[in-house]
C-alpha cells in the first residue's frame, strides 16, 4: 500500500504539468494587417491633426496667434478655468474668414479620420461607420464655434486618450 501511494503521487506529479498544457487553447491569430494597424492608424490620424493644427494657426493673424497664446495662457494659470468664456473671446475677435478657415480646416479633418477609421474598419472586415464627431471642451450640443476649435486644436492632449481614463481612476496630477 505504501509503494501504491508513493507510485501514485509521483504519476500525479508528472502528469499534472501535462494536464496544464492539454487545457491550454493556442493563441489568437492577429489580426489582419499584424499586430502593427493601431499604431498605423494613430501616426496617419496624429499627421492629419498635424497639418489641420498648422492650417488653422496659418489662418490667423499675427496679432490673434497672440491673443490665442494669450487666452490658452489665461486657461492654464486660473483657478477654475472657463473654456467656454475663453472660446467666446476667440470667436469675438476672429474675422470672418479667419472663422471660416479654422471650421473648414476642423471640417476636412473629421472627414479625413473618418476616411481612415473606415479604412482600416474595412480592412478587419468590419462594416464602416461608427465613431462620430470629436467633442470640444466648453461647447455643449451642437457645431462648435471657431474659438472653441483653436482650443480644441492649439493645446494637444496630455495624457491617454479620454476614453482610456472613463470609468477607471483619474490620471495622476489631476
Amino acid at each position: 500500500m505504501k509503494h501504491f501511494t508513493s507510485a501514485a503521487l509521483c504519476a500525479a506529479l508528472i502528469l499534472a504539468p501535462l494536464a496544464g498544457l492539454a487545457d491550454q487553447t493556442p493563441p489568437a491569430p492577429p489580426p489582419q494587417g499584424g499586430g502593427g494597424g493601431f499604431q498605423q492608424i494613430r501616426q496617419q490620424v496624429d499627421a492629419a491633426r498635424g497639418q489641420a493644427r498648422a492650417t488653422m494657426l496659418g489662418a490667423l493673424s499675427a496679432q490673434h496667434r497672440n491673443l490665442l497664446a494669450q487666452v490658452v495662457g489665461q486657461l492654464a494659470i486660473a483657478q477654475t478655468p472657463d473654456v467656454g468664456a475663453a472660446a467666446k473671446t476667440l470667436d469675438g475677435a476672429l474675422s470672418p474668414a479667419e472663422s471660416k478657415a479654422i471650421i473648414d480646416a476642423s471640417n476636412a479633418l473629421d472627414q479625413q479620420i473618418k476616411g481612415i477609421m473606415d479604412a482600416a474598419r474595412a480592412q478587419n472586415g468590419e462594416p464602416p461607420g461608427g465613431g462620430g464627431n470629436r467633442m470640444y471642451a466648453g461647447q455643449g450640443q451642437g457645431t462648435p464655434t471657431a474659438g472653441a476649435i483653436l482650443l480644441r486644436t492649439a493645446v494637444p492632449p496630455m495624457g491617454p486618450p479620454m476614453m482610456m481614463r472613463v470609468g477607471g481612476p483619474p490620471p495622476p496630477g489631476s
